[in-house]
Parts: C-alpha cells; sequence; structure tokens
C-alpha cells in the first residue's frame, strides 16, 4: 500500500485549523464591532493570509517529501540495499552502483 503524501486527517487538521482561525478572528471582529452577521463567516484579510501560509506549508511540505524521497532513492541500489556516500560497489550484490550518482 502507498502512502499518499496529504492523508486524509492531515488534511482535515489543515481545515479544521483553518476553519478555527476564521471563526476565532470573526468572532474578535463581531465583538469589536467590525464584523456584521451577514459577514461573519468570510475570509478578511487576515483569514486570506492564513489560508495562504497554510498551502503554502502544504506546498513546502510535499516539496521536502519529493527531495526526501529521491534523495533516498538515489543512496540505494537496485537490490533495496543502502549505500554509503562514497560507494562504487553494493556490498549484498556486488553490483556497480556508479549509474545511481548521475540521476
Amino acid at each position: 500500500m502507498k502512502r499518499r503524501f496529504l492523508n486524509g486527517s492531515a488534511a482535515l487538521l489543515l481545515a479544521g485549523g483553518t476553519v478555527l482561525a476564521v471563526f476565532c478572528y470573526n468572532t474578535w471582529s463581531f465583538c469589536c464591532g467590525r464584523c456584521t452577521a451577514a459577514t461573519f463567516l468570510t475570509l478578511g484579510p487576515f483569514g486570506l493570509a492564513l489560508l495562504a501560509l497554510n498551502l503554502l506549508a502544504v506546498f513546502l511540505l510535499v516539496g521536502l517529501m519529493l527531495h526526501r524521497r529521491l534523495t533516498l532513492a538515489r543512496c540505494r541500489c537496485c537490490c533495496g540495499t543502502t549505500l554509503g556516500s562514497g560507494w562504487l560497489f553494493c556490498p549484498d550484490c556486488g553490483r556497480a552502483v556508479e549509474h545511481l550518482s548521475e540521476k
């Protein structure tokens, strides 16, 4: 079974955190007289900034996970053995692994 980058619980946590932050900000705005009941669930400037920062964090997390996965794939032989940084041959199967560093 393959692991997904952003599984259901992480996406739910991200969406819940965003909704909670918007609700808290709009409650504060409503109490201060800056927000009306009709615009209570709309995103203000801080809500949009929070949503943008959360999306940026998700993209950064996915990028870092992809980079790590590619780096780990380069450090393995085709037989699955993890290789040291300067190794030219696999200690298990004896195959030359110079082509892995060129990727």
